[in-house]
């Protein structure tokens, strides 16, 4: 079949006036260049555990709800229960912590001082669920209840095309990958996921839905020195068609004892997203929110990007599009993640 000036006429205009399609500002001046969310498009992330990768995920979608409107469906089982999941984002909504206490890096406990109220999570829990849809996998057979990969991810993005309308979707989330049901049958590891990655980019784009993705890497890898590795797009669980296929893929990762969440962007594509590059931001432990540091101010993600003043060149300023470097006499080492 060959497209016809008629189909095509209105979605060139169309790409012509957006630049490729509708992108969205995430809340970071360090990653504004680097990646902004696109209708109908497709993110990856990856990082080792405890990298921080859920938690930033979860402010990309908090803060795209409030300033956007958006709506998502999310199935999060590797962050936790239902009600986890709920209470991180009553945090990042609240500003106030679910839990009563936490274990710092040292294994001291620790405990909570704005702890969410009982009233106040009955208050905030209608509106969570306003906004975040959250998919459920039990499959019911008598009495018994079936959890454990009860559903393939070609099932998870067909329910969100077709309930997108009802529902009022901007993107579904699957954390994580390797919770899925994959229905390889005959197939090589490697074919499967090729056109499993191919159905879900077109579907995507057709239906303006965007499709987050969290997957593990590999086993982590060290340095000659004992150092871990950063993992990159080749890393990741699945082998080559993850970059081959893949859209948008971003790597999160953070040392044990480091203050600093470092947010590399290995792909973007198409290029209304954004460029390759690296940038860091910090993690605010009391309010459960990542801020950046620009011209030695803490600044949390906000709905534009901050103007910044000018300095001489030789200043001693940190780059708000580089990467963030410690400060002292902060508490934010003790992250729990």
């Amino acid at each position: 079949m060959i497209i016809t000036e008629d189909e095509i006429r209105d979605s060139l205009y169309n790409h012509y006036k957006t630049g490729g399609g509708n992108t969205f500002y995430v809340g970071f001046n360090a990653l504004s260049k680097h990646y902004n969310v696109k209708e109908g498009g497709v993110t990856d992330w990856t990082g080792y555990p405890g990298s921080g990768k859920t938690e930033l995920l979860l402010e990309v979608l908090m803060n795209s709800s409030q300033w956007y409107g958006h709506k998502h469906l999310i199935y999060m089982p590797d962050a936790g229960s239902v009600e986890e999941v709920i209470g991180k984002l009553m945090h990042k909504y609240t500003g106030k912590q679910f839990e009563e206490f936490y274990y710092d890096k040292s294994g001291q406990k620790v405990m909570i001082k704005n702890r969410i109220t009982e009233s106040e999570i009955s208050r905030y829990l209608p509106e969570i669920l306003k906004t975040f849809h959250i998919f459920n996998p039990v499959k019911k057979t008598g009495n018994d209840k079936t959890r454990s990969k009860a559903v393939t991810p070609k099932e998870f993005w067909d329910f969100a095309v077709e309930n997108k309308k009802e529902l009022g979707l901007f993107s579904a989330v699957i954390d994580s990958w390797n919770y899925m049901k994959h229905d390889i049958g005959n197939q090589r590891q490697d074919q499967w996921l090729e056109e499993i990655l191919s159905y879900r980019n077109e579907l995507a784009e057709r239906n303006k839905l965007h499709f987050h993705t969290i997957i593990h890497p590999k086993q982590e890898k060290k340095d000659k020195n004992g150092k871990k590795i950063t993992p990159d797009m080749h890393s990741l669980k699945g082998g080559s068609e993850w970059p081959n296929n893949g859209k948008t893929i971003i790597v999160v990762d953070r040392g044990f004892d480091s203050g600093i969440t470092d947010v590399k962007i290995d792909k973007a594509k198409p290029k209304v997203v954004g460029v390759q590059g690296l940038c860091s931001l910090r993690f605010d432990l009391n309010l459960g929110k990542f801020y950046e540091n620009i011209n030695g101010t803490r600044h949390y993600a906000h709905k534009e990007p901050i103007a910044v003043e000018n300095k001489r060149a030789d200043a001693n300023v940190p780059d708000p599009n580089g990467r963030i470097e410690p400060e002292t006499n902060t508490d934010d080492d003790d992250l729990p993640f």
